[in-house]
């Protein structure tokens, strides 16, 4: 367990590279012939379970040495079998159309992951006269996958979009994806987009259609990791509750969607200003607002503390998805908020907070969700007694040292 004390948050912190970046680039450089260069890598769980993954498919090797990564990509090898994607969903849904090469693939899950939906690729698989088979930690799939147009949801998650996004332009003939529901977490798709375009591939929007073309290449190419927006947000909503923060590293025209973090401080009334050295942030008089988060799923955690902070009703909504997550996000969160003191209730898609401006303090569990359990440590900050967090470590699927950097601008952590 974690006892964290309420505290006052300042200093500076250079936030670690985005774990959504990472992902992509690895996939991007893995697919290229060639090597890539890629700077300012840190493997957390997911990360590196998404490198291991693609080495053992056979597509690539990689060196990490400190925190550089070369891949070495385009191998087409044999490959495993067996893919491990730990709990990362990402890995999971990324990988899968890259696998239908004819040659029969197990990916295996654990925690939650195989728990998760996966059904948007049930079409497609059938499309494609996939053979599937599922267990309760795996699925097991062979078959090819054909250029053509799918028709895909838009609103279960992003990932599955990306997925195909990464498959189809390295077939013969053009390909389109049809999203046929409201388009949800839309930035992820973008960011998908804008990194391949660094690597040579590009596909162009046509209203809820994506035009893939075939016949491309993913070519080698060397870049920097930015900062990443999702972790950033735990720190930056600390310092607006408890203090002030100088966040480095991150790009202030990213096309990370949780960048809206800072849109949604400066709305709520915190200090926020871009300086050359960093995005500063400063506590001040907080209000209440409403929060569509159906394009930011991964700030709920943080928010649902941020919305305790102030005085007055906030509601978070279009939030069904978290229910999906590592763990289901909105009980979790309303759940463990409650044990602190909180006024909050859960709905089907949506978190009502009547805020205090304060918790109490006390016991709480992470439900083994990494977002969670960094969201109940930023609560210590409003809290008058400390914050005990169960299973804290499960911290290292995205943040491996998140408490020492918590510490490093005052937190107080035993």
């Amino acid at each position: 367990m974690k006892k964290i004390a309420p505290s006052n948050i300042h200093g500076s912190l250079k936030i670690i590279p985005s774990k959504s970046v990472s992902h992509r680039a690895l996939i991007c450089a893995a697919l290229a012939k060639g090597d890539s260069v890629l700077k300012n890598m840190a493997f957390s769980e997911d990360i590196a379970a998404t490198a291991n993954a693609l080495r053992d498919m056979g597509l690539c090797e990689y060196e990490l040495t400190g925190d550089v990564c070369t891949v070495h990509g385009g191998l087409r090898r044999e490959g495993k079998q067996e893919i491990d994607c730990g709990e990362s969903g990402s890995t999971l849904r990324f990988l899968v159309p890259l696998a239908l090469d004819g040659k029969p693939r197990t990916f295996v899950g654990h925690g939650r992951l195989m728990k998760r939906p996966q059904g948007a690729y049930d079409r497609i698989f059938i499309k494609n006269r996939v053979e599937v088979e599922k267990t309760e930690n795996s699925i097991t799939i062979c078959g090819t996958l054909d250029s053509g147009e799918y028709a895909m949801p838009g609103d279960i998650s992003s990932q599955f979009v990306s997925g195909m996004l990464y498959a189809l332009p390295l077939l013969i003939n053009d390909s389109g994806i049809h999203l046929t529901t409201k388009i949800e977490s839309k930035p992820y798709i973008d960011l998908t987009r804008s990194v391949q375009k660094l690597f040579g591939i590009r596909s162009h929007w046509r209203g809820h259609i994506i035009d893939v073309s075939g016949r491309q290449g993913y070519r080698p190419h060397d870049m920097t990791i930015e900062g990443d927006y999702s972790h950033a947000a735990f720190f930056a909503v600390a310092a607006a509750l408890s203090g002030e923060v100088l966040l480095q590293g991150l790009e202030e025209d990213s096309d990370q969607g949780d960048r809206e973090i800072l849109g949604i401080l400066q709305c709520m009334g915190a200090d926020v200003e871009f300086r050359e050295d960093g995005i500063f942030v400063r506590k001040n008089v907080l209000r209440p607002v409403e929060i569509d988060v159906s394009q930011i799923p991964d700030l709920v955690p943080v928010l649902a503390v941020l919305g305790c902070a102030v005085k007055g009703k906030m509601r978070i909504y279009n939030a069904g998805r978290l229910r999906y997550k590592e763990s289901d996000r909105l009980h979790a969160m309303a759940h463990e908020l409650e044990k602190l003191g909180a006024d909050i209730t859960e709905y089907e898609d949506s978190l009502v907070i009547n805020g205090t401006g304060a918790l109490d303090g006390g016991e709480a569990d992470s439900h083994f969700d990494h977002r969670i359990a960094m969201a109940l440590a930023v609560a210590s900050c409003i809290a008058r007694e400390p914050v005990v967090i169960r299973d804290p470590m499960v911290v290292r699927k995205s943040a491996p040292n998140f408490y020492e950097e918590f510490a490093s601008l005052g937190g107080i952590v035993e």
